[in-house]
């Protein structure tokens, strides 16, 4: 998934801590097998390279991903696959970055609708009522000398989320009561704890991973943070990153770093990247909804919450 994970538990014996801990990272790698890309045994490859799979787990993922995606509007688009291509964010070999032109832009937002996936039961297809032969190889240059090759879904918006929940249930099966799991900042802490929880929300505009901009406080639960320093590239003083607005096709500006609070990992890792793309609207969105909180930081370094999110303390 691109990321480093972390668990940590407390209890006894060691023992059951360490056999607890080992089938937690397991099943974490069931998850990424189950939504990588790349992989070509993964059941989202075939997705996207047949239009169709029969999946009862990927079903349920990609359920909650469009539930999502209707809620925020489309900010958040599991079908964004063809823009964060274009865009070159799938390249790993270094090569020289450069802005699409719009009329790219304007091809492959063609390709990009989280309407156009249908589920019925355990089968997942992109459904031929919108895709209309989108299907076929879109020939289209992209700066990076890649070519777009039509409709697919990426879950990195949500996947990890999902891997992190799936290791806490694998965890407290195991007897684990009280724990942490964190996949790059997709985060969820449960057991008590003196004090309760203190996650650190990091400071969007300082390249230090470990710097933060204040600290808040759960009993317990989800939390996740998106922002433009994950992956990106600079341009002339601009800096482009991977999180695209499905409706520009241009990576979003909404915010620098958005947080969401969630009963599951799931939901904190989609919500956040929806709040990113839609900036303050999507506070106004998050209030509307139960059991979700959030939070954004602005360019100029404003915070903007929802009503109940927690107090932002000293680190």
């Amino acid at each position: 998934m691109g990321t480093y994970v972390t668990i940590k538990v407390w209890g006894e014996p060691d023992s059951l801590l360490k056999d607890a801990v080992n089938a937690a990272f397991r099943e974490i790698d069931r998850i990424d097998s189950l939504t990588s890309i790349f992989s070509t045994r993964s059941a989202v490859y075939q997705l996207n390279q047949e239009g169709k799979i029969v999946s009862a787990e990927l079903a349920g993922l990609i359920g909650e991903a469009l539930e999502v995606s209707a809620k925020s509007e489309g900010a958040f688009d599991p079908t964004v696959m063809p823009l964060v291509k274009l865009w070159g964010f799938y390249d790993s070999t270094g090569c020289e970055r450069k802005v699409p032109s719009e009329r790219e832009i304007e091809e492959v937002l063609d390709l990009v609708d989280y309407r156009m996936i249908e589920i019925k039961a355990d089968t997942v297809r992109f459904n031929p009522k919108w895709v209309k032969g989108m299907l076929r190889v879109l020939r289209v240059g992209s700066p990076a000398g890649y070519v777009v090759t039509g409709c697919g879904v990426d879950l990195g918006g949500i996947a990890k989320g999902y891997a992190v929940d799936r290791a806490v249930k694998v965890l407290r099966e195991r007897g684990v009561t009280r724990g942490l799991v964190d996949a790059g900042g997709d985060i969820f802490c449960f057991g008590e704890r003196n004090g309760g929880w203190r996650i650190g929300i990091r400071n969007p505009k300082s390249d230090n991973p470990n710097e933060t901009i204040g600290v808040i406080s759960v009993d317990s639960g989800a939390i996740a943070t998106s922002g433009d320093y994950e992956n990106f590239f600079e341009l002339d003083g601009v800096r482009y990153h991977h999180l695209i607005d499905p409706a520009t096709g241009i990576p979003a500006r909404g915010a620098i770093s958005a947080t969401v609070i969630a009963p599951t990992t799931t939901q904190a890792d989609a919500w956040a990247t929806a709040l990113f793309v839609m900036g303050e609207k999507g506070i106004a969105i998050l209030d509307s909804l139960d059991d979700l909180e959030g939070m954004i930081v602005l360019k100029d370094g404003e915070v903007i919450k929802t009503s109940r999110f927690p107090t932002l303390e000293e680190p």
